[in-house]
Formats: structure tokens, sequence, C-alpha cells
């Protein structure tokens, strides 16, 4: 064979791979899946005693169900700072309940139903899995739907 033509088709041929392989493994890790029981057990126990805490005002028990990646990027003072202010509704709730939970490897997605005096807000937590703990990553409010059609 020809040593340009080699060099010529290597190149594209390696991109064309690569590429292949990668749109592989970006599909398989964004697929998400319905929680087992014993999964929505797990997340459910954890986001409630994570809760627990905020209701008691104990920040320092609360700070501990966070991930260990968030505790590295948030000091437990930035951590109580934002509950205070922007998560209120945690410290205050009259009852929260669970509805979907989605699994992914290593990671929960839970959505949380938090009712307080100033109404209902929902809530999507993300928790990581890492060496066997739960930890939450992050907890934003999730916009309310609009039905247009009436």
């Amino acid at each position: 064979m020809n040593p340009k033509l080699v060099k010529y088709l290597a190149l594209p041929l390696c991109l064309f791979l690569l590429t292949a392989c990668s749109r592989q493994s970006e599909s398989t890790q964004l697929e998400l899946g319905e929680c087992s029981g014993e999964e929505k057990d797990l997340v459910s126990d954890h986001i409630s005693g994570q809760i627990s805490a905020l209701e008691k005002l104990d920040f320092d028990k609360a700070y501990t169900y966070a991930s260990k990646d968030f505790q590295e990027s948030f000091t437990l003072e930035q951590f109580e700072s934002v509950i205070s202010r922007q998560y209120q509704m945690l410290i205050s709730n009259e009852e929260y309940s669970f509805t979907d939970c989605q699994s992914e490897k290593d990671y929960f997605i839970q959505d949380v139903i938090v009712q307080s005096l100033s109404g209902k807000t929902v809530l999507r937590y993300r928790l990581s899995l890492v060496d066997k703990r739960l930890g939450v990553e992050s907890a934003v409010v999730k916009p309310e739907t609009v039905d247009l059609s009436t």
C-alpha cells in the first residue's frame, strides 16, 4: 500500500473511531432510570435526615449530609448562610413529600415537595454515591410549569 495513502487515511480513521466511542459513552452516561424501591428509601432517608437537622437549626449535622465534593467547595458558614437566606422553607416546613426519583451511575435525582407558610415549593435534589456514601450535591427550586392551554 502506498505510504502517502496510509498517512492520509490514518488520521481521519482515528478521529472517526474516537468520535464513535465518545458518542457511545455519552449516551450511556445520560440514561436515567427509575429508582428501585431500596434506592428510593435510601435517598428519602438521607434527605429527611438533613431536613430534620435543619428544622432543629443544627447546621453542623445538616452539613454532614452534604457530599464530600460539596464540603470541599463550601464551608459550613457558607452553607448556613445560603440555607438561612434561600432555603428558609426547609427550616420552617409544615410537611414535605417525595415524588420522582431517578437514578444514573453514581447519582440520584429526587424531587421533594415542601409545604411551608410561604406556600408549596418543589426542590430537585441531586445526590452522589461515592465509596458507598450518599451525599447531597445540590437542591434547586424547580420552576412551576404553566398550563398555557387554558
